[in-house]
């Protein structure tokens, strides 16, 4: 799948010999964008954002990165993945989801559970998913995610990552 990236108090050259990071690109390039995407994993047929999520779990399964890693217990703060110190969120939740994911990112790098904060998130959602039947509206997006990021005023070390609704070339 294609996407692109922006970063946040961190630079591609001070990133590009990051191998957990090089594993987050190859897991989104061995997912297949599609109009209607499905999946069947554990005997059970997944479609849309339930599907990417199960084709990314098992993306970053494969690569041996943690799934489900906490950060804390209570306020419970739980990501997607996370390799060494590397936090990975991907998120096709409610657009308000972005500042709770910043402040996982925050807290994570305040107490030393992580270095690098990843988020992934659909550049367009209803370009990515146009044959959903359920509301797409307001919608977590690249460029929302951007805008928040730059306003806030706490450094923290985050890739952006957009998914655009193509495949490779």
């Amino acid at each position: 799948m294609q996407h692109i990236t922006e970063y946040f108090f961190c630079s591609p050259k001070l990133l590009q010999n990051v191998e957990e990071l090089q594993e987050v690109y190859s897991s989104i390039d061995a997912v297949t964008w599609q109009d209607e995407f499905s999946i069947v994993a554990d005997g059970l047929q997944y479609e849309h954002q339930s599907a990417y999520n199960k084709a990314f779990s098992h993306q970053f399964s494969q690569r041996g990165w943690i799934s489900q890693p906490k950060l804390c217990e209570n306020p419970r703060l739980i990501g997607d993945f996370q390799k060494n110190d590397i936090f990975v969120e991907i998120q096709f939740g409610n657009s308000a989801t972005i500042y709770r994911d910043y402040y996982k990112f925050h807290y994570g790098l305040t107490h030393g559970l992580l270095s690098l904060a990843v988020l992934i998130v659909p550049t367009n959602s209803k370009a990515f998913f146009p044959t959903r039947h359920s509301s797409v509206s307001n919608m977590a997006e690249f460029d929302l995610a951007s805008r928040c990021f730059k306003l806030l005023p706490i450094p923290v070390p985050i890739v952006l990552i957009g998914l655009l609704p193509k495949n490779q070339e």
